[in-house]
């Protein structure tokens, strides 16, 4: 990378990490109040819901946006057409949800399931008119104003929520936190960005971007295959009770995970579909995501994975004490979360939404067969499958990844052998402090004397480590501050 696109990068991945962690920490918040407040039967009727929404989320303006930031050559006519034809798309989503209700809710046997759904199928039509805006604030890497749109509705709609839930009014102050967030979220996007649409629509411009956007929408499909299908079944075969236990779950381990790896993803595309054209450069900046990546999700991951107990009785409480085995087990796929995701940023921005479709095709199948045999034996085997799949296929993705010329698997070993055998370090002085000094402690006690003692022994031991990786950060942000006082100091 330039040093200019570095420091660009740098400050897009703070101001992701402001965006992503704010909303994050606010649903790390509000979720547990959420929980405490509603039960698990309430948050199992959510989930239901949320199980059809994610098949027509599938069709969203998140294809055509990725086709937006991995264009190297942009027109007006792109935009324009993009826009339109997703919002008219938007308008068919939300009317399918709205009569399709009642036969999700007798699929499920859930009558009370009805008017979620048809009031939660409203956010399809707000999704769709901020999505052209969106991509392109990501494009420029103006993450900062993303940061800023996101963590204010989330704030807000947050507060509506806990409001709503302390007022009694059960699984509708979730729909009302859901619908505010994305109205808010709409506006503020829309004040941000300078761009408007125009009343033209070009088949041709359409045609351009719909090749990539169409691989990424088969990418979602089979994302949904990936993490929908088990919900699906479990809130088929097992009730809304043990769909509530396991979404908690899920949930607790999704908001960590993009927390961490959200914040790296959503810059890593668009900055490395500017290196596509030099292959050397693209594979040194493809292991230097790896790195910072891992570094951080390595640790934070085995270590939910130790203090998953500790984790649900300080946040949800004794009710969802269920819920700690299939977090345990979830926690420990988040090691291989951290490698995908920089494979699929790689592939994306190489314009190889193909190969990125071929590769889901195989992780979809093997996850389906997995959660057909594995719901019969409880949620816990459900999220045992999913974990055994996605170690399984690492190995696959690596290769592919190498095959493309993204990346060489040597350089990414010596970059990462420090992280995984800090990380390893870390978690064996954590089991071995909570099993004697810790066990007769409370749950916060423990949580946060197993965070402290984990978090000095990692720092502690990567610091010996690798040194280099501390010296390469300091240097990238001190290009980064730099960079923008000289922006902030150039005439306007």
């Amino acid at each position: 990378m330039t040093d200019d696109l570095k420091a660009r990068v740098v400050r897009g991945v703070g101001w992701s990490a402001l965006r992503t962690w704010g909303a994050r920490l606010s649903s790390f918040i509000v979720f547990p109040i959420l929980a405490r407040i509603l039960g698990p039967e309430t948050y199992g009727l959510v989930a239901l819901a949320g199980v059809w929404l994610m098949v027509l989320d599938i069709f969203s303006n998140a294809s055509f946006g990725a086709a937006i930031e991995q264009r190297k050559d942009l027109e007006p006519e792109h935009l324009d057409t993009v826009f339109w034809a997703f919002l008219g798309l938007g308008v068919l989503l939300t009317a399918a949800s709205i009569l399709g209700a009642p036969q999700v809710a007798a699929f499920f046997d859930e009558p009370d399931l009805t008017p979620v759904v048809r009031w939660l199928s409203l956010g399809f039509l707000m999704q769709m008119t901020s999505g052209v805006q969106t991509s392109l604030l990501r494009r420029e890497l103006r993450m900062g104003a993303l940061a800023g749109s996101s963590l204010g509705a989330t704030v807000i709609g947050s507060g509506l929520g806990i409001g709503m839930a302390l007022g009694g009014f059960g699984v509708w102050s979730i729909v009302g936190q859901r619908l505010t967030t994305r109205v808010l979220n709409v506006v503020f996007v829309w004040h941000l960005s300078s761009w408007r649409p125009s009343w033209r629509f070009s088949r041709q411009h359409f045609q351009d971007v719909a090749g990539f956007g169409f691989s990424v929408m088969g990418n979602r499909v089979l994302y949904y295959l990936n993490r929908q299908v088990d919900q699906l079944l479990i809130g088929r075969y097992l009730g809304k009770v043990e769909l509530g236990y396991y979404f908690t779950s899920s949930r607790l381990y999704t908001l960590t995970n993009n927390m961490l790896i959200g914040t790296f993803s959503q810059v890593a595309m668009p900055a490395m579909a500017r290196l596509q054209e030099d292959p050397a450069r693209f594979r040194r900046a493809y292991v230097s995501v790896s790195r910072y990546v891992c570094v951080v999700a390595f640790p934070v991951f085995l270590g939910l994975h130790l203090l998953a107990e500790e984790f649900i009785l300080v946040l949800t409480g004794p009710d969802w004490k269920a819920s700690i085995p299939a977090l345990q087990v979830l926690a420990l796929v988040g090691v291989v979360h951290a490698l995908q995701y920089v494979n699929g940023a790689a592939m994306m921005a190489l314009g190889r939404a193909d190969l990125r479709l071929a590769t889901q095709v195989v992780h979809s199948v093997v996850n389906v067969v997995g959660f057909f045999i594995a719901v019969r034996h409880g949620f816990v085997a459900v999220a045992t499958a999913y974990t055994v799949r996605a170690w399984l296929l690492l190995p696959l993705d690596l290769l592919i990844s190498r095959h493309i010329g993204a990346v060489s698997l040597k350089a990414l070993g010596i970059a990462l052998w420090p992280q995984v055998l800090a990380a390893i370090v870390m978690a064996a002085g954590v089991h071995a402090m909570k099993t004697t000094m810790l066990e007769t402690l409370s749950p916060v006690l423990r949580l946060l004397l197993g965070t402290g003692i984990g978090a000095t022994i990692y720092v502690l031991t990567i610091g010996i480590l690798d040194r280099r990786l501390w010296r390469e950060g300091r240097t990238l942000l001190l290009e980064a501050v730099g960079r923008r006082r000289q922006e902030e100091q150039e005439p306007r």
